[in-house]
């Protein structure tokens, strides 16, 4: 067992950083798909926590004792672990590259941790991908204020509505009410459809309470 350390610079690898309120800290990220993966994890509220480069193992491939290290440490709110290793489709077609991984994924069910191979394709869906992008972007730990109060007292009874109404009936301009509304939609507060709607356009929301 053996863990890589990310924080030394690298001559020929891009390190991208994500700041998680849900763990508390900034995650290395060794790749922009593992990157994109992490708005998932962090607003997914099946993930309790996630971590990149955790503690490596060595697996038997062509009569060789290889190190290998998964890029993602997921841990479940039910207590599941699993590793993500994150790789551009084109790179998954590859004969030898199916192996070794068929190979790591033996070794890693035998610690009892699932292995799981995740593309770009499964990453980049949108408008999902960037609606997280907007509600991290928008996360923090600002207090609701005032004018958030009232809109969620009175959302929780006229039901759904959209965000143009919204901004039509409060008197506010289009981009206020969408910072407002994307705010409540970060903290919980609000809810969405993240998968069909789309938060740049006009997008139907409702109380989450």
């Amino acid at each position: 067992m053996y863990i890589r350390n990310l924080r030394k610079a690298s001559p020929v690898k891009t390190l991208y950083k994500f700041a998680s309120a849900k763990v508390g800290e900034t995650i290395m990220c060794e790749g922009s798909i593992e990157f994109d993966a992490c708005f998932h994890h962090e607003f997914n509220n099946s993930v309790e926590s996630f971590r990149s480069q955790p503690q490596g193992f060595y697996y038997e491939f062509d009569g060789k004792r290889l190190p290998y290290t998964p890029d993602t440490l997921i841990r479940y709110v039910d207590g599941r672990l699993v590793f993500h290793e994150y790789k551009p489709f084109r790179k998954t077609l590859d004969p030898i590259f199916r192996a070794r991984f068929v190979a790591k994924q033996a070794t890693s069910s035998s610690l009892g941790i699932e292995l799981i191979l995740v593309t770009e394709k499964q990453v980049r869906v949108n408008p999902v991908l960037n609606n997280l992008k907007l509600l991290h972007r928008y996360s923090g730990p600002h207090e609701v204020n005032n004018r958030q109060r009232t809109l969620l007292s009175e959302l929780q009874s006229s039901g759904p509505i959209r965000l143009n109404q919204i901004a039509e009936e409060h008197s506010l301009p289009l981009g206020e009410t969408r910072a407002l509304v994307i705010t409540l939609i970060s903290k919980g507060l609000l809810a969405t459809d993240l998968e069909g709607e789309d938060l740049t356009l006009n997008p139907l929301v409702w109380s989450s309470e």
